[in-house]
C-alpha cells in the first residue's frame, strides 16, 4: 500500500506527478478512481465525492484513501491541488495524437508555423525601436544580455553568439542571482539587451531596474504592457500567439531570432570595417581547425584551396 502521508520534499510535486509515483502501490480500488481522474482531469475537479464513487464505481470511502495516498489530507483539498495543476498544465494532459504519420505533412506544418512567426512579427515590428536600439549598442562599452526560462535562455546565447562575433564585448546570464550581480556592476556607457516572451519574469525585471539605476541603458524583446517592458528603457514589442499543440516548439521564439538578427546585422553595419575583420578573424580560426599551420614557404593557392569561404 501507498504511504499514506508524503515527506517535505514531495510538497513541490503536482497533484499529477504523485499519482503516477504511487499507482504501483494503490489497491484495485484506488486505481479505478485514478482511472476515473484521469479519463477527465477537468470533470473531476467538479465532482462530488458522491460523483466520482459512482463513476469509478468504487465506495466514497475509497476515494477518500486515494487522495491520501496522494498526499492530500481530503477529498477537497485534492480537487484544489488538481486544480491548480490545470491552470498551467492542461494543454500537456490531453493524451490524443494530433498528426498524421506523414512526415511530409509534419514538416510542413512546424515550418509554417515558423514563417508565420515571423511574417507576424514583421508586419508589427516597430522599426523606430529596434532603430534606437541599434543606436545603443553600437556604441556600448560592453551589453549584458538576461532571460530565463528554457526558451529565453536558447535566445540568449544565441544573441551572445551574434554579438561576440562583430567584436562587441558581451556576457549573457540565465540565472536570476546572477543577473542581478551582473547588473551591479554594469555603468553609463553599458547596455542590457532582455528576452522575455511572457514579460513577466519577476527576476529579470528586478535585474532591469538594477542596470537602469546605475545608468547602463536597457532594452527589452518582450510583451508590452509587463513588468519588464515596464522597467526598461526602450522596447520592442514582439506578441506572437502561441500553439495549443503543446508538442510544437514555441512559435515565438522565432519572430525573436529574427529581431535578434536584425539587430545584430545593424551593429555589424555601424562598425563597418571593424566588424568585418573580427568576423574575418573568427572565420579564419574557425575555418583552418585540423590544417597544418602554414609556413613562409606553403604555395597559398594550395592554402586558399583547402579553407574555402562559406564550408
Amino acid at each position: 500500500m501507498a504511504p499514506k502521508s508524503m515527506d517535505a520534499r514531495s510538497e513541490v510535486i503536482d497533484v499529477v506527478s504523485r499519482m503516477q509515483r504511487v499507482e504501483a502501490d494503490l489497491s484495485p480500488a484506488e486505481r479505478q478512481v485514478l482511472k476515473a481522474v484521469r479519463n477527465d482531469y477537468d470533470a473531476a475537479t467538479r465532482m462530488t465525492i458522491a460523483e466520482l464513487a459512482t463513476r469509478a464505481g468504487v465506495s466514497q470511502p475509497t476515494v477518500t484513501r486515494f487522495c491520501r495516498s496522494v498526499g492530500c489530507s481530503s477529498y477537497g483539498e485534492f480537487k484544489i491541488m488538481l486544480a491548480t495543476t490545470l491552470t498551467v498544465a492542461a494543454a500537456y494532459l490531453r493524451p490524443e495524437r494530433q498528426f498524421s504519420d506523414d512526415v511530409g505533412q509534419l514538416a510542413q506544418s512546424v515550418m509554417n508555423r515558423a514563417m508565420n512567426a515571423m511574417r507576424d512579427c514583421l508586419n508589427a515590428l516597430d522599426t523606430e525601436a529596434v532603430g534606437a536600439a541599434i543606436d545603443i549598442l553600437s556604441s556600448a562599452r560592453r551589453i549584458d544580455i538576461y532571460g530565463q526560462g528554457g526558451g529565453s535562455a536558447s535566445l540568449v546565447e544565441d544573441a551572445k553568439l551574434r554579438l561576440f562575433r562583430i567584436g562587441i564585448p558581451v556576457c549573457a546570464y540565465v540565472d536570476g542571482h546572477q543577473q542581478r550581480m551582473s547588473a551591479a556592476t554594469l555603468n553609463q556607457g553599458d547596455a542590457v539587451i532582455v528576452i522575455s516572451n511572457s514579460g513577466r519574469s519577476k527576476a529579470v525585471a528586478e535585474a532591469v531596474q538594477i542596470a537602469h539605476s546605475f545608468g547602463a541603458r536597457t532594452i527589452a524583446l518582450t510583451r508590452p504592457d509587463t513588468p519588464i517592458a515596464q522597467a526598461a528603457d526602450i522596447v520592442i514589442p514582439i506578441v506572437i500567439g502561441e500553439d495549443e499543440n503543446v508538442l510544437i516548439p514555441t512559435p515565438s521564439r522565432y519572430a525573436h531570432m529574427g529581431v535578434i538578427d536584425t539587430i545584430a546585422t545593424g551593429i555589424a553595419d555601424r562598425k563597418g570595417g571593424d566588424a568585418r575583420e573580427t568576423l574575418r578573424r573568427v572565420r579564419y580560426t574557425v575555418a583552418s581547425i585540423g590544417i597544418a599551420i602554414p609556413t613562409p614557404s606553403t604555395d597559398p593557392t594550395i592554402l586558399m584551396k583547402t579553407i574555402k569561404p562559406h564550408e
